[in-house]
């Protein structure tokens, strides 16, 4: 009998959850090391993926929160990493904005979070505008400001993304 092979086709939704979750892999919960030396925010356009803006260490899988648009398109997904709840806050400056979380599939422990939003967004504009920008999961902190060298990432990931 002939050896059926399993199709290792996946949908375009399915593909898409597998590059973000790939990229935001973490071995324990890297909000207990935000804000320490090492991180920053990268910005990445690799075809076939869209723009996206991750805050972690360069070029590892070590990644707090992603921001990921279509090109030109108004629409982010903000996915977080080693945390629960119903609710993801960005704060910047006096801006702050409040989304409805949904936990995405993920292998990792600590959980990931997903929301939607608009590059629009209050603290968004602000934190383009400024480079503060904080998380704000259950009752935790977490500070991504952006440092001056990491400003025009930030710039380019939302003129990628902008109409």
């Amino acid at each position: 009998m002939p050896r059926r092979r399993l199709s290792t086709r996946l949908p375009p939704n399915a593909l898409l959850l597998l590059l973000t979750l790939g990229g935001l892999t973490l071995g324990a919960c890297a909000h207990d090391r935000a804000g320490q030396p090492g991180y920053g925010w990268n910005y990445m356009d690799n075809a076939g993926e869209g723009p996206k803006l991750a805050y972690g260490r360069p070029n590892s899988d070590d990644v707090v929160m992603m921001l990921a648009c279509a090109p030109h398109a108004s629409g982010v997904t903000l996915t977080t990493t080693g945390v629960a709840g119903g609710e993801i806050a960005l704060a910047s400056g006096r801006s702050v904005i409040r989304l409805r979380a949904q936990p995405a599939v993920s292998g990792m422990d600590g959980g990931v979070l997903e929301a939607r939003t608009t590059v629009d967004a209050s603290a968004l504009r602000a934190f383009r505008r400024t480079g503060d920008l904080d998380l704000l999961v259950a009752d935790a902190h977490h500070d991504l400001d952006a440092a001056s060298a990491d400003q025009r990432q930030v710039k380019a990931f939302f003129k990628a993304c902008s109409t």
